[in-house]
């Protein structure tokens, strides 16, 4: 089993494939259109630690694969926070022997669609093919959950 994550202040995508492509399971954790306040920040690291510990276990995940953030000055304050996800995330599969995959957003577009600034709509459809769905991902971050997934089940 595949596992991707995108993690995020407001959204933290996942998507749980099979080298098929089968899609076992894939969602949405955080959805709060506000930043969490700093004393809702731990609790939160701690409850998609547990999340992700139960869904690794339950699925026996060998490959997790997560996004390299980037971060500007404009956004700093949520750096931190993402940073805490990710790492929890990284020290969950280092303890479990799943082996980590990183990838930019641009090495995604390149690879799914064979341009590095590619469109999220583009994105989008290129997947929608891929995955033979019959409606485009909502979220361009549910597209780059199952897009990534897709390239490390080519790579492995």
């Amino acid at each position: 089993m595949i596992l991707w994550i995108d993690p995020g202040v407001r959204k933290l995508w996942y998507a749980l494939i099979e080298s098929d492509l089968n899609i076992v399971d894939s969602g949405i954790l955080l959805l709060d259109q506000k930043s969490p306040s700093r004393d809702d920040q731990f609790n939160r690291i701690v409850e998609i630690y547990d999340f992700f510990e139960d869904l690794i276990k339950k699925y026996k995940v060998k490959i997790m694969s997560i996004e390299k953030l980037f971060f500007t000055k404009f956004n700093q304050s949520n750096a931190e926070f993402v940073y805490g996800i990710r790492w929890a995330l990284i020290m969950l599969c280092l303890k479990n022997w799943i082996n980590i995959k990183e990838y930019t957003p641009i090495q995604l577009k390149k690879t799914i669609t064979g341009n590095g600034k590619a469109d999220k709509k583009i994105v989008q459809n290129f997947i929608m093919k891929l995955y033979w769905l019959k409606n485009i991902p909502k979220y361009h971050d549910a597209a780059d959950a199952l897009g990534l997934a897709y390239i490390v089940s080519k790579i492995k």
